[in-house]
């Protein structure tokens, strides 16, 4: 028992000190103006293309740290299609969030960021007619409150700027990246409960995590080359320009990876519902921190805003924990 909870404890130390690290390395990354090129480092394909590439690697030696018996090449050719689909959809909600911090400020990004149950339900009713709770329909109402009361609180879009489709437009580009994100995960979690049933190739967190970020290299070095080439160029003349982006951008993808093994890791072991209760914090830390670290003002509305949405949150991962069958999702 105190080997497990030790396990735990570590579990969650290593997902906190990855994913706030993290965290406070992608605000500068995204929207400081660095002082050689005089311009903000907005190349979203390439930093996803960098960290899947720090992160496949990563995963590949997980895979070979656990001995998995099923290898990784006879994964991918079993499950290309579902692996080409779930990553596509990974591959597009990043970017779109990322360009969305040009009309939004990080605390509203990070606020929506916390948001991934109500598409991930979505996508459950829509896509897979899965029958939701009324618990559940609450929550999500409680947190689409808690958005709408941070937005119009008074700092929601981005300060100075006359034009509100501005800000309308970042929230759109926030709401299509939950979306997706909400697709992905709920093909992840479709992928995994069908594949438990053939326990003879199993697929395990580091399966997952090698060989889905190898395809997002895939697909975003195909749209780079195929579509933005300007990207790669602007990306190439800011680095050179400023070199301590690297250290940001290397940071940013090795703690990115980090994070992604232990998350998979406490799935294997311990189940979604613990992960959440990890997850739901750490969004809450890293939050306080990017007020704290860089001097966020907030309103007093805003702070009702997102005490209404952790609420809701936090609320949504107790009723999981209850033994009660109604507070699972059920299919119909």
């Amino acid at each position: 028992m105190g080997k497990a909870l030790f396990t735990l404890l570590a579990c969650a130390g290593g997902i906190y000190s990855s994913f706030l690290t993290w965290a406070l390395v992608q605000e500068p990354l995204s929207t400081r103006i660095w002082p050689n090129s005089q311009q903000k480092f907005q190349a979203p394909s390439v930093v996803a293309a960098i960290q899947a590439a720090v992160a496949m690697v990563v995963g590949l030696i997980y895979m070979k740290q656990q001995h998995c018996k099923y290898g990784a090449l006879e994964f991918l050719k079993d499950h290309k299609k579902s692996l080409a689909m779930i990553s596509l959809s990974q591959s597009c909600a990043g970017p779109l969030a990322v360009y969305s911090l040009q009309y939004v400020d990080y605390l509203t990004y990070m606020l929506a960021k916390s948001c991934k149950m109500i598409p991930v339900l979505l996508v459950h009713l829509l896509l897979y007619r899965t029958a939701i709770p009324h618990e559940k329909k609450l929550v999500a109402i409680l947190v689409s409150l808690g958005v709408a009361v941070f937005t119009f609180g008074g700092s929601g879009g981005k300060k100075g700027d006359p034009n509100s489709t501005f800000s309308s437009q970042g929230y759109a580009l926030l709401m299509l990246s939950l979306f997706l994100d909400g697709l992905t995960n709920a093909s992840q979690d479709k992928m995994l409960k069908a594949n438990r049933k053939q326990s003879a190739k199993p697929i395990t967190g580091a399966h997952m995590m090698f060989a889905l970020n190898l395809f997002i290299i895939v697909w975003n070095i195909a749209y780079l080359v195929l579509l933005d080439q300007p990207q790669v160029d602007a990306a190439q003349l800011m680095l050179s320009a400023d070199g301590v982006i690297w250290r940001y951008l290397m940071t940013y993808a090795v703690c990115g990876a980090l994070g992604q093994c232990f998350i998979f890791f406490t799935l294997e072991k311990y189940g979604s519902l613990t992960l959440v209760m990890i997850t739901v914090t750490r969004k809450m830390i890293s939050m306080v921190l990017s007020i704290l670290v860089f001097n966020k003002k907030v309103m007093p509305l805003q702070w009702l805003g997102i005490a209404i949405v952790f609420s809701g949150i936090s609320w949504e991962a107790i009723c999981k924990r209850g033994p009660s069958p109604r507070n699972n999702i059920k299919r119909e």
